[in-house]
């Protein structure tokens, strides 16, 4: 099941990823790049849409219910940022 925090994290992939086609997009000159840029867009940008309707849904859910997710702390198991 996932969370709202991994669909965040699904959807700010996705929002890279359609960023950096955006950049090769604007910058390339050749037509074959640009209709591949353009082709691999068109795939995640409904992606993009379903992350945001499912993380709509979530938190809708959870005003309604009431509900909660839960949290888990990372605490001794935390191996970045130090």
């Amino acid at each position: 099941m996932n969370t709202i925090g991994n669909l965040i994290d699904q959807l700010s992939i996705v929002n890279l990823k359609i960023w950096m086609l955006e950049d090769v997009k604007r910058d390339s000159k050749k037509d074959k790049v640009i209709a591949d840029a353009t082709r691999k867009t068109n795939i995640l940008n409904p992606q993009r849409n379903d992350l945001i309707a499912q993380i709509d849904q979530k938190l809708n859910h959870m005003v309604e219910t009431g509900e909660l997710q839960k949290l888990y702390g990372q605490g001794e198991t935390k191996n970045y940022g130090k």
